[in-house]
């Protein structure tokens, strides 16, 4: 029994000595990694829609800054136990100047990194009010010309492209061997700019145009649907029709209203895009749900852009421990950076353009279809560069730029 009572008070001691110790070392680690603290400003604009477009076709008021909020609570939660703290401040105004004064403000009070979703004259203005060591990154703006052309310094590009969404579905069409394309595009300059990447994507893979039709009608198609719109599609023969409807004022109506009973692709029926709510695989479901108890809504592909966004830099102070613009920008864009973000494989950054290399689902409404880049389209470098902009059909040459 005194033996019995011996041994028990020896475990004792041992798992005293053995707590105190682990709280020693915790606490030695602690006090030599230093406070880290990272402020990033969120830029927007707010979403514009007519009034054909329906209710549940709306963007949420907070679509993109709430993927940045959620990113912001997975930071600090990992960032307590780091020393390291990050703070997020939104803007939202439809004139650039009042977004202009507060980044200026934001700068001149520490803030050097600013998740923007801007169109791209007012990205340009913004781009040309900072100083240089400003970081932006883009999240909402899809335009092909900040990938190609129009190579603003310093600026970073999560969301997916126009041309990485045609070249998914390229992709796609080639495996699946429909080849022949009814295009229908809406007429506004968003309409245009991803119809652009359409045509060169159905080039690029030798695809063949069989009519093209811009709708520019101001109809309201909910009643007249099944009337109007098989004739509009009327053809000889045709594989798919690829629909480029950005800003969904007609294109949800074409599923099943077509002249042939042929797939629907591009804007709607089946889609392409960073981010869907049906991608669950790679433990992606916990972010969605995380995302969605938050929010009481799924997450979008700006939603996923702009916590991309945030991972980024996150992924960059966690490993440097600073935030210093120089160290955080070189590491980012480094063969060091990969950034694990629910996808199947890292993503990384092309650092001609900044664009961040990342695979592009294919999806309908309740489910996913596949994923793009496709086994079979290769790459001397990295496959997922067969999507979108190639080093060598782009003229930006960016980084480093200081």
């Amino acid at each position: 029994m005194a033996e019995d009572k011996k041994c028990s008070n020896t475990l004792i001691i041992k798992s005293l000595f053995v707590f105190f110790s682990m709280f020693i070392v915790l606490g030695l680690s602690s006090s030599v990694k230093a406070e880290v603290e990272m402020n990033i400003g969120l830029l927007r604009q707010p979403s514009t829609v007519t009034t054909a477009v329906p209710e549940y076709l709306r963007a949420a008021d907070n679509d993109g800054e709430a993927g940045a909020m959620r990113a912001i609570g997975d930071a600090n939660g990992t960032g307590k136990f780091l020393g390291q703290k990050y703070t997020l401040n939104s803007q939202t105004s439809d004139d650039i100047n009042t977004l202009i004064a507060t980044a200026t403000s934001w700068y001149q009070h520490g803030t050097r990194f600013y998740l923007t979703d801007l169109n791209t004259a007012e990205l340009t203005k913004l781009r040309q009010s900072l100083p240089d060591d400003a970081v932006l990154l883009n999240y909402g703006n899809a335009d092909d010309a900040l990938r190609e052309s129009l190579c603003l310094p310093n600026t970073l590009h999560t969301g997916v492209s126009y041309a990485m969404r045609a070249d998914a579905i390229g992709q796609w069409l080639r495996l699946r061997r429909l080849n022949t394309v009814f295009l229908v595009a809406g007429p506004n300059a968003a309409d245009q700019a991803s119809l652009a990447a359409v045509k060169a994507t159905l080039k690029k893979f030798n695809h063949r145009v069989v009519d093209e039709k811009v709708w520019n009608f101001d109809t309201d198609l909910r009643r007249t649907a099944s009337q109007e719109l098989p004739l509009f599609t009327q053809a000889k023969n045709y594989d798919v029709v690829w629909v480029v409807d950005e800003s969904n004022s007609f294109g949800q109506h074409l599923p099943f209203n077509t002249w042939l009973p042929r797939p629907v692709i591009g804007s709607h029926g089946m889609r392409s895009d960073g981010w869907h709510y049906a991608i669950e695989q790679w433990g992606a479901i916990q972010l969605q749900n995380r995302f969605k108890k938050d929010f009481e809504r799924p997450m979008t592909a700006k939603d996923f852009a702009a916590w991309v966004a945030i991972r980024t830099l996150n992924e960059a102070v966690t490993t440097l421990n600073t935030a210093e613009v120089k160290d955080v920008q070189r590491f980012v864009l480094s063969d060091r950076f990969q950034l694990a973000a629910y996808k199947g494989r890292k993503l990384t950054y092309r650092t001609w353009n900044g664009q961040l290399r990342q695979p592009v689902p294919l999806f309908y409404s309740q489910a996913l279809v596949a994923t793009a880049p496709f086994e079979g389209f290769l790459h001397p470098r990295n496959e997922l560069d067969t999507l979108g902009f190639d080093q060598a059909q782009s003229q930006c040459r960016l980084y480093p730029t200081f």
